[in-house]
């Protein structure tokens, strides 16, 4: 049986995945007994399997196959320090995630830490250099990322979305 945080993990992962197979009108799914499977202690796992092994694993949410190349690390906390982003502290916890979606990542993939907060919101944290990709009307910086009210820049970035993480063909 899943512990109480793990369950509400699971329940994060499956709403972002509900929300993401509505807005772009294809399967995600979250990945099964999810946690890290190739984050942190696990990375060398990846050089026993393919690229599209790799790919299904990189992070919580499986994207459908044409757009592989986005990675979703999903979060679901009672509270978070939104106060240290205004006054530039470091952020433990962000730092870990960050870091852990990183760890997977490729340097073609477009990433986003997506993190839900009790009775706040959910808020997606990505590389600031995609900044200029995508249209962005209300945004915090972290550092070298950027921080953003998750459904609705999906909504208005959707196109974009899709074009930066879609796979290649031939």
């Amino acid at each position: 049986m899943a512990t109480r945080g793990k369950a509400k993990g699971n329940n994060g992962e499956l709403k972002i995945a509900k929300f993401l197979t509505e807005l772009f009108g294809a399967k995600f799914m979250r990945v099964p007994n999810s946690g890290a499977y190739l984050g942190g202690k696990n990375t060398d796992r990846k050089t026993l399997m393919d690229s599209v092994q790799i790919s299904y694993f990189k992070s919580d949410i499986i994207p459908p196959t044409n757009m592989r190349r986005l990675v979703i690390e999903s979060k679901f906390y009672k509270d978070f320090p939104f106060h240290k982003l205004v006054v530039h502290e470091p952020i433990a916890q962000l730092d870990k995630w960050i870091k852990q979606t990183l760890d997977t990542v490729d340097e073609d993939d477009v990433w986003f830490v997506v993190v839900r907060i009790n009775h706040k919101g959910s808020f997606a944290c990505f590389d600031r250099r995609h900044l200029k990709d995508f249209v962005v009307d209300n945004y915090g910086i972290y550092y070298d990322y950027a921080w953003v009210d998750f459904e609705p820049f999906f909504e208005a970035n959707k196109a974009k979305i899709l074009e930066l993480s879609s796979t290649p063909t031939g």
